[in-house]
Formats: structure tokens, sequence, C-alpha cells
């Protein structure tokens, strides 16, 4: 009981789980519905509008704003982020760690494929397609992946740090299977993706042959103890996933 209510003071107070705000988005022929924490970070800034529903026949896709980000072509259903702020000790803008949360539709890559609701071959097909953006020569890019450029480079008593000190991304060394109120997702973990980021947790789904979903918390610490820090957003992460609900659409497919 004291631990558990010493973790906000230790770790910094973050998403405000007493506030809930109900949403959800049709997917093809999905239903997504989900809640999200108050105390969200106010960056000062409009956000940008959200679609309602997302049609996922080929034809009509690129009509919508897609955006590029590492290895995967999507459009953001979602996009929320929180700040741990402290009460002792103070990192940048009095913010300890901060937390956000992203909801992409994702087109498939042509270099393999997968099923509806198959997570066998999704995963394959994830472990190609990060293999194949971050360990290539040559990348779909044409850039030279991250970490195929780094190895050239590295530190031969450190194998996950060049000489520069920039850490090689650190691919998920497993995939677990877990069930969410009735539907079983794909959950890894990436750690180093992007400049200055800490831990980035995925739980992703297949919807059709041609699209899969992705629920990904991405997670940075600036002082104290990080693995507490990591450790609790992935806690809230978790507590948010307990809330998200994936299910067959009533009405005909978009």
């Amino acid at each position: 009981m004291i631990k558990q209510f010493m973790k906000p003071a230790l770790t910094g107070k973050g998403p405000d789980f007493s506030l809930l705000d109900e949403k959800e988005c049709r997917l093809g022929n999905y239903q997504l519905r989900y809640k999200l924490p108050g105390n969200p970070i106010n960056s000062g800034h409009a956000k940008k509008a959200k679609p309602s529903q997302v049609n996922l026949q080929k034809s009509l896709f690129d009509a919508y704003d897609c955006e590029k980000e590492f290895n995967r072509r999507f459009v953001r259903v979602e996009f929320e982020w929180w700040a741990y702020k402290g009460l002792f000790f103070q990192g940048h803008l009095g913010n300890l760690s901060q937390f956000s949360m992203y909801i992409d539709v994702n087109r498939r890559e042509p270099h393999s494929s997968f099923e509806e609701g198959k997570l066998s071959h999704f995963e394959d097909y994830l472990k190609q397609d990060y293999w194949q953006y971050y360990e290539t020569e040559s990348n779909p890019d044409g850039q030279p992946g991250a970490n195929w450029e780094k190895r050239n480079r590295t530190d031969p008593n450190n194998p996950y740090i060049d000489n520069s000190g920039s850490p090689l991304v650190q691919l998920p060394e497993r995939y677990e299977r877990e069930q969410i109120n009735g539907t079983e997702w794909l959950h890894y973990q990436i750690q180093g993706e992007g400049v200055g980021r800490g831990l980035n947790d995925y739980w992703a789904y297949p919807i059709n042959s041609d699209f899969y979903l992705t629920i990904s918390y991405w997670m940075s610490s600036e002082q104290g103890d990080k693995d507490s820090r990591y450790l609790r957003m992935l806690d809230d992460a978790r507590r948010i996933m307990s809330m998200v609900e994936l299910s067959k659409a009533s009405a005909a497919p978009i």
C-alpha cells in the first residue's frame, strides 16, 4: 500500500484515470473503441483533426493524409501526450518523463503477406519488415539501414553503442500474444527508435490482408531511476489498453 501510494511521488504525476474521454473510429469492417485519461499536455497549438473512419479499400486509402515514419506508411487515427511532473526533482519544463500514444492504420509493404487476424503470419511479416528497414545495406527508402550503417563504426567492447555513443535500434526480442477484450493482439517492444527516444511499446493487429493497426506508446525519461519510470509508464499503457475494444462492425464494411 505504501509503495503504491509513493509511486506518483517517485515517478511523477502523469495521466489522470479519474477523467476518461470515450472515443471510437470505424476502420474498414472493424469498430475501434477506446478511452483516454485526462491531464494531457497542452502544447498551445491546435490539434490536427482526426478521422472518424478510415476506408480500407486500397484505391481510396491514399486519398487520406498519409504519413511516413520509420518503416511504416499510415493514417494517424489518434495522438495524445502526457507528462510526468516531479514533486521533488524537475526535468525539462518540470517533466521527469513523457509518454505519448499513437493509433495508426498502416499499409502493408509488398515484401510479404499476412491474413486478417492471423498473428503467426503477421509476426513473420513484422520481423521481415523491421529487418529490411533497419538491418539491410539498402532499405526500401534507398538508404542504408540505421543499424547496418552504425555497425560499421561499432565499439567492439559494446555491440549496442557505436563510437559516437549513438545506440543501435534494438528490435523486438520476442512477440507476445495478449487477449484484450476478446481480441488477441501482438505485443512487442523497440528500444532506441528515433532520435532521443527511450522505449516504444506496440500492440498490433492485422485488420485485413493489406492493412494493420498499431497502438503504440512512446516513453522517454529524463531524471532519476529510469527503470521505475518506464515501469510506471508501461503500467499506464496497459491500463489504457485494457479499455481498448476492437470488434467487427455490424454495418457493411467501408
